[in-house]
């Protein structure tokens, strides 16, 4: 019999180990439409919501990802405008040996309305120029409600000519969102038919679909990037970290000896304001995320105390999160800076400032030019 793919998460359809990708009951595999399976996983996660845990090793992802260094494709590369930094995956040339790139930030709908379309399109492109990245093209859009598709697909049909279009990116950051917008509103669609969910991972094989001059769109599974908190929280902690909706920004005016916890996750402790000037801080975090102000010299008796109760999330002792270290930041220029906590949000300060930025030590902690 010849190689069945599961049509939602691109899985190899197997009836074997249900605990692995593209499983199916030999059932469900005999008396389905054999062009349109769909594994048990897709399934639970469509109609019930349900979050079932598959592994699927480097060498499978490689296998996958590396069919795409063969061929001369163009590469739509995906990032979260929330988690730029987070999501970014600079080695994505490398990975697909492809030098055409579309850059398409993702989530346009979290940051605050009132934020300029042009002024963050201008940030990126001097992230870019900072991270020595180039493309072809680049362009911000919401693929929750499908704002700026129109011209997405123009850049698409302008560069691709007679290539096949691979969408790229880390876990997350919503490929399979935007080749369901894609399928909806230029191909008559009327259902999603990539599987999506909020979970990490969900796309494990490749899934493509014709566009109208014969050639194909792919989305691919996501790189892991071990460095984002996504990868290191249990089910009821990651949904509150994953903003859903517009964040509302929380403005303090912090002194120094001041601290910040961000839940139970990571903390900001303001150590000098070099002119003796209180710090405007601004925290772009989800709404559901807990910020909390404490006094400096306090700050480490109140995490070993309020943990799972007052400093929320985690929830209880079952979510391993590793273990703290600090991140010292000196600026002495009067410009705003944002300190990125990968996967889980970013403050806003103007310098000049010395802070001490506090994560797990796998999470990323960077700093970069003020994005609003």
């Amino acid at each position: 019999m010849d190689e069945l793919y599961c049509s939602g998460c691109g899985a190899k359809i197997q009836t074997l180990d249900r605990h692995a990708p593209g499983f199916m009951t030999e059932k469900v595999l005999t008396e389905a439409d054999q062009k349109k399976l769909l594994c048990q996983r897709c399934f639970r996660i469509r109609n019930y919501s349900d979050v079932i845990s598959v592994s699927v090793s480097n060498d499978d992802y490689l296998n996958v990802i590396n069919q795409i260094s063969k061929e001369n494709a163009l590469i739509v590369k995906i990032v979260d405008i929330f988690d730029f930094s987070g999501s970014f995956v600079p080695a994505i040339k490398r990975i697909t040996g492809n030098r055409d790139v579309i850059l398409v930030c993702n989530k346009m709908d979290l940051l605050p309305k009132n934020v300029k379309y042009d002024k963050i399109l201008g940030w990126v492109k001097s992230m870019l120029a900072n991270e020595g990245f180039s493309v072809l093209d680049s362009i911000l859009i919401s693929a929750k409600f499908g704002n700026y598709f129109d011209e997405l697909m123009e850049l698409i049909y302008k560069h691709k000519g007679n290539r096949n279009v691979y969408l790229v990116g880390s876990t997350n950051v919503g490929k399979s969102k935007i080749i369901n917008q894609i399928l909806r509103r230029y191909f008559g669609r009327e259902a999603d038919v990539v599987t999506v969910s909020s979970a990490p991972g969900t796309t494990i094989g490749m899934v493509g679909f014709p566009l109208k001059d014969g050639t194909m769109i792919f989305d691919t599974p996501g790189v892991i990037n071990k460095h984002q908190y996504t990868h290191y929280l249990t089910r009821p902690s990651y949904k509150l970290t994953v903003p859903k909706k517009e964040i509302k920004p929380l403005v303090f005016q912090l002194n120094e000896g001041q601290t910040l916890f961000f839940g139970g996750l990571a903390r900001l402790d303001i150590i000098s304001g070099e002119t003796g000037d209180r710090i405007n801080v601004v925290t772009y975090f989800a709404n559901t995320v807990n910020v909390h102000r404490t006094k400096t010299e306090r700050a480490d008796e109140l995490y070993d105390t309020k943990l799972y109760t007052l400093l929320t999330p985690p929830f209880n002792e079952d979510e391993k999160v590793p273990k703290w270290i600090f991140h010292d930041f000196k600026i002495r220029d009067n410009l705003k800076y944002d300190i990125v906590f990968s996967g889980l949000g970013f403050v806003t300060l103007r310098g000049p400032f010395y802070i001490k930025a506090y994560a797990p030590f796998v999470v990323g902690v960077y700093i970069r030019q003020a994005i609003i």
